[in-house]
């Protein structure tokens, strides 16, 4: 039997199979691999064999690369532009706020994607899984290769996203004493703030528990009374049941 005419469009069956629903990911990968071994493409069918089902934030991100595709190349621009501002604010070119500027707009862009991906999950969606595809979108937004896997809609796995930020990239010889020393301040005036919070919370617990315990001595007490009240009670049926049995 001569071979199956060769798959004619390997990359359009890929971006398919991308699309698909995550629980059918599996069985169209088997079947894409077999047709490509009917029609002898043995080296595309181990390609295509050894793709890894993705994982759901991965798979998440690959569907808003698709109903998403403009937020998604505003996303990947912010990133170029914060991965540049940034080597700038290495070497001395560029200033705080220009790099504020530029994080804000990643962030920004960031946060208009998790919000379509909350839609797109559904029941589905909780904040540990919304964190996980806030950091893979981060960290696609300044890395060339997952910049193209999550353009393409391709990508396997979640990404771990590396910290942005003005005092991050700034270099320390930049920053402004008096701001730092007036941070340092603020976080004394913070602290302090707490520990009289705290003290005086610690001062109304225990003089809840003191009224507590003289409301419970006191309870205590009439119900002593009580106690006592009721078997005096009892004791008098008794002997009143007696009188009564011995005059019939």
């Amino acid at each position: 039997m001569p071979p199956l005419a060769a798959v004619p469009d390997l990359d359009r069956e890929l971006s398919a199979l991308y699309a698909r629903p995550l629980e059918e990911f599996t069985k169209a990968r088997n079947d894409l691999v077999a047709r490509l071994r009917k029609a002898h493409q043995s080296e595309a069918a181990a390609e295509v064999r050894a793709l890894r089902k993705p994982t759901i934030v991965a798979w998440t991100a690959n569907q808003l690369a698709r109903s998403e595709p403009q937020l998604v190349a505003r996303l990947l621009e912010a990133g170029a532009e914060l991965r540049e501002t940034q080597q700038r604010a290495l070497a001395g070119n560029a200033n705080a706020s220009v790099l504020s500027d530029a994080s804000d707009a990643e962030r920004d862009a960031v946060r208009a994607l998790v919000v379509a991906g909350r839609r797109l999950l559904g029941d589905r969606a909780n904040a540990g899984l919304l964190d996980r595809l806030t950091q893979t979108l981060r960290a696609a937004a300044v890395d060339d290769e997952a910049s193209g896997l999550l353009r393409g809609g391709r990508l396997t796995e979640e990404l771990q996203a590396v910290g942005f930020g003005p005092l991050e990239a700034v270099p320390a010889r930049r920053r402004d004493a008096d701001e730092v020393r007036r941070a340092a301040r603020e976080h004394v005036n913070n602290l302090r703030a707490q520990a009289r919070k705290h003290a005086a919370e610690a001062r109304e617990a225990e003089e809840a528990a003191d009224e507590a315990a003289r409301a419970a001595e006191e309870l205590r007490e009439t119900a002593a009374k009580k106690r006592a009240e009721a078997e005096q009670a009892a004791t008098a049926l008794a002997a009143a049941e007696e009188d009564l049995r011995s005059r019939r």
